[in-house]
């Protein structure tokens, strides 16, 4: 794959956001060669317009090239991708969505978010025409509905990284800069990667509060690194043995992961979890320098305790996964 050395920053309904103000400085003082198109904002706004500006920046688009884009102009990309046949090294979308909404008392704002509704032409052409994709989102967005910004990355077949409180991330959201984004785009990040289970017994699961390496405590399930020679599930057994003494076997090989940036957005984790249950008894025998406590708690208990809205994330999926395999 070749190295990134152009960005093209992609706005969506409102115009150019304050973000990509920084991302723009910050990209062209590291050497990078960054366009910033004006596309048209609200009334003006159409796929034919978009493509026009689009066509202007055809250096920008191939296996040396990234695209951040926003709201609206995330399906305006994709969209021109598989018109064109281009294709991207990487892609990081910001509030990305691949099926129309409506929002309340904004008829304007209604008629152009109708625009992008992708097809599942649209949706494959992304999947093979872009070697990465990461997206976005937040857990307070005020115009994109919470589970569509969900949805999207497993559309697109991309990374979904939550961020909490920071909105839509638009001119409303008072962001001036967004850690982890520019570091993307240039491939600084560094991607940590765990496996772990999630432990069910009956109506319970366990959680446990680790105690980070910072020395922070928090909810989370059983997790760790690979050693080498181990696989994704070789990796989750053995963690979930040696941080709380249990024996377990997988009960879906199907992971349930989540993605959240560390320290700044210098790092990218990357949390592959695996449905588990005990093979004996469900005594705890805990690690003692990593783990501060654990206990079997109904889903519900577990949302409650969880710090985090991606450690929510996943409960909600555990909960799908099991009345899926009653059903």
């Amino acid at each position: 794959m070749e190295k990134i050395t152009k960005v093209l920053l992609v706005h969506g309904f409102n115009g150019v956001p304050e973000i990509f103000k920084s991302f723009k400085t910050e990209l062209e003082s590291l050497g990078y060669q960054v366009a910033m198109p004006n596309f048209p904002v609200r009334e003006e706004i159409s796929i034919e317009k978009y493509f026009a500006i689009l066509e202007q920046y055809p250096d920008f688009f191939g296996p040396d090239c990234a695209v951040i884009a926003h709201s609206i102009g995330n399906g305006m990309v994709l969209k021109y991708l598989t018109t064109s046949g281009k294709g991207l090294n990487r892609y990081i979308s910001l509030a990305g969505f691949a099926k129309p909404f409506t929002v309340e008392g904004k008829d304007v704002l209604n008629e152009k978010v109708s625009l992008i509704n992708l097809s599942e032409d649209e949706l494959s052409h992304a999947r093979e025409a872009i070697a990465e994709s990461f997206c976005i989102f937040s857990n307070d967005d005020h115009i994109v509905p919470y589970q569509t910004l969900q949805e999207y990355p497993k559309r697109i077949g991309g990374n979904g990284i939550l961020i909490e409180h920071i909105g839509h991330m638009g001119h409303k959201s008072g962001l001036t800069t967004l850690p982890g984004v520019v570091e993307l785009a240039t491939e600084q990040t560094r991607f940590e990667f765990s496996c772990g289970c999630i432990v069910v017994d009956g109506d319970k699961i366990l959680v446990e509060k680790e105690i980070s390496r910072e020395g922070d405590r928090f909810w989370t399930f059983p997790k760790g690194h690979m050693e080498a020679g181990e696989s994704e599930l070789q990796t989750a057994l053995r963690e979930t043995k040696e941080e709380v003494g249990l024996d377990v076997e997988i009960i879906d090989k199907e992971p349930i992961e989540n993605n959240y940036f560390l320290h700044g957005g210098k790092i990218l984790k990357q949390v592959s979890y695996y449905l588990a249950k005990p093979t004996n008894n469900i005594d705890l025998s805990l690690q003692a320098e990593e783990v501060e406590e654990a206990r079997w708690a109904t889903l519900d208990e577990a949302r409650e305790l969880a710090n985090f809205e991606y450690m929510r994330i996943t409960i909600d999926e555990v909960k799908q996964r099991l009345e899926r395999k009653e059903s």
